[in-house]
């Protein structure tokens, strides 16, 4: 009974653990070179960018563009580890399978200072904006991604992030900035 007490808080603590890796396995590559040892710095080279990719398709969808433009160095700063599952080599030739873990922090960093993601302040840093619904229906081309809260046929109140508020200063829109808490 004491051995269950023990196992309990370690079983709990690996099931409420936020997975702060993203991994990658299974990215093959060959190359063939003077030697070896050159041909492994581009298999490696080439892996590692392979499975960057293959990172911000399954986990960063919108930071996808960046995918080319992203230096080889800044990779290497969101590598975690790797491991070369399988290897085999000659004299000029290497062929190898890798897996990657890159460390989700950095990555999920290195995109926003690329502004390629939203950050955690900008998601919760929206206002409540209250406009005539004819206003809105006019810009909507301008406002149409952003969350309606309430419609009615005189007003639409929505939320916008703050720093999105600059086109309405810019443009003939009336707005009022709204301070209430609505909830579902």
């Amino acid at each position: 009974m004491k051995k269950l007490f023990v196992l309990l808080p370690l079983f709990s603590f690996s099931v409420f653990a936020e997975d702060s890796y993203l991994e990658v396995v299974g990215i093959a590559s060959k190359a063939s070179s003077a030697n070896s040892l050159v041909a492994k710095s581009i298999v490696f080279s080439n892996a590692l960018n392979r499975a960057f990719g293959r990172v911000l398709r399954n986990y960063f969808p919108e930071a996808k563009p960046l995918e080319d433009e992203v230096s080889e160095k800044d990779i290497q700063d969101c590598l975690y580890d790797y491991s070369i599952d399988r290897e085999k080599f000659s004299g000029t030739t290497y062929i190898a399978r890798f897996s990657f873990r890159f460390s989700k922090d950095a990555v999920t960093k290195m995109l926003r200072r690329r502004n390629a993601i939203e950050s955690k302040k900008e998601k919760f840093g929206a206002e409540m904006v209250a406009v005539y619904t004819q206003d809105y229906l006019d810009k909507y081309d301008l406002l149409k991604d952003y969350k309606v809260i309430v419609a009615s046929p005189k007003r639409v109140i929505f939320e916008i992030p703050t720093e999105k508020l600059r086109p309405f200063l810019d443009s003939k829109v009336a707005y009022a900035k709204v301070n209430a808490k609505i909830s579902s």
